[in-house]
């Protein structure tokens, strides 16, 4: 009998190791805490949803707060060099890269984060957007419309002359010189310690921006208009997402693309809107929401960003023709 046991055994052993063997463990970078929005709210229960639905095949191990790395502009490259598996960025991050990601940011375009991402997904699904080859993009979205966040206050476009204004992309940049301030080139992680130095005057973000790095406790004054997003990338290397388990490579399909674009968009369109109704209710910050007379002038004087970027390339109009069309289903969706 001991030797049937002890066969047993070792065939009850090397099925487990083979099980344990076949569990590959993807590493995702994160540069933001991980009770921020994104990382918290959106990509911790994604991971999760994405192990139950592999079979064992997959592990996702999250490292937020920058443990992989901490500058915002290098994410890509962890990837790239192999230091993560996946990571959240920015494509502008890269300028020169991904051109065609530009376009969330040009003013009066995107609202939320939900019709933002719901059209950059399908875009890109259609193989309107380029620069993404090497790539497989688990998520590509937005994130909901940049409202202008300052320490002074803000009543006209004339106020913005001279200030110098943090940007995070360059559509962004020519938005700010466009109303004659100064774009200011910063890390996430520096804006709020930057506005409380006085080495800014104001930034351009999001409310969930300003609700995991406090700029509403520096930066007491905020406008409301939808001056640009940045769209937002999951990215991991075609190759190393090709040398997945097959179960692996289902279950991270049957989560990402139009999928986590929607659980994206409501997650943070939801935080994003619970901060502002936070710091409206405080009291202690002066939340301007502009009447439409207003809003259609400071349309008029960002249009010529917009006019610019069709002009830049060849493919532009084409492509914001594109985008419009599908804005427009997305919202007629609704």
């Amino acid at each position: 009998m001991k030797p049937l046991f002890a066969s047993l055994m070792l065939g009850v052993a090397l099925a487990c190791g083979s099980a344990m063997a076949q569990t590959v463990t993807l590493k995702l970078a994160s540069f933001e805490p991980a009770t921020a929005p994104i990382t918290g709210g959106v990509l911790t229960p994604w991971a999760r949803d994405v192990e139950a639905a592999s079979g064992g095949t997959l592990r996702i191990e999250i490292f937020p707060g920058g443990t992989l790395g901490r500058n915002p502009l290098q994410q890509l490259k962890l990837v790239q060099d192999g230091v993560a598996d996946l990571t959240w960025t920015v494509p502008g991050y890269t300028p020169g890269r991904f051109d065609d990601a530009e376009i969330a940011e040009l003013p009066f375009l995107i609202d939320t984060a939900t019709e933002g991402s719901l059209v950059m997904t399908r875009l890109h699904q259609q193989g309107k957007l380029v620069g993404f080859n090497d790539l497989k993009l688990l998520l590509i979205g937005t994130v909901p419309a940049n409202n202008i966040h300052s320490r002074v206050p803000l009543n006209s476009i004339a106020d913005l002359k001279g200030k110098r204004i943090r940007v995070g992309s360059s559509q962004i940049a020519k938005l700010v010189e466009q109303v004659g301030a100064v774009p200011v080139q910063l890390g996430a992680p520096q804006v709020a310690d930057s506005l409380s130095k006085g080495v800014i005057d104001a930034s351009l973000n999001e409310w969930n921006f300003v609700s995991t790095f406090k700029l509403d406790q520096v930066a007491r004054h905020h406008l409301v208009l939808p001056m640009g997003t940045v769209a937002v990338i999951v990215p991991m290397l075609k190759s190393k997402f090709d040398a997945l388990p097959p179960p692996a490579q289902k279950a991270l399909e049957q989560h990402s693309g139009e999928a986590l674009a929607r659980r994206f968009g409501e997650v943070v369109d939801r935080t994003n809107t619970n901060t502002l109704e936070r710091v409206k209710q405080a009291g202690r910050n002066t939340v301007v929401v502009p009447n439409p007379q207003e809003r259609e002038a400071w349309r008029a004087a960002v249009r010529p960003v917009t006019d610019a970027w069709l002009k830049a390339r060849p493919r532009n109009e084409k492509l914001y023709q594109a985008f419009s069309d599908e804005l427009a289903r997305v919202r007629a969706a609704r």
